[in-house]
């Protein structure tokens, strides 16, 4: 397993569950953290597999803007 972290404009925790709700509806197999009182409002998610275009397509979907660090 590796940690994928990715930088949001998600500023909620309302929106971050919703976002994390989503998320684990299409990428079940992972484990993810919200990390919204950090600056970057970074999420962590615990992985095997590629999933950066569908964390993207998630947050594109929603308006919310993400990116890989």
């Amino acid at each position: 397993m590796h940690i994928e972290s990715y930088k949001t404009d998600v500023k909620t925790k309302e929106d971050a569950s919703f976002i994390v709700v989503l998320l684990r509806f299409i990428i079940s197999d992972c484990s993810m953290d919200f990390e919204i009182d950090d600056s970057n409002h970074i999420l962590k998610i615990e992985t095997n597999r590629e999933i950066k275009e569908m964390v993207y397509g998630v947050f594109n979907k929603q308006g919310f803007y993400c990116q890989k660090l």
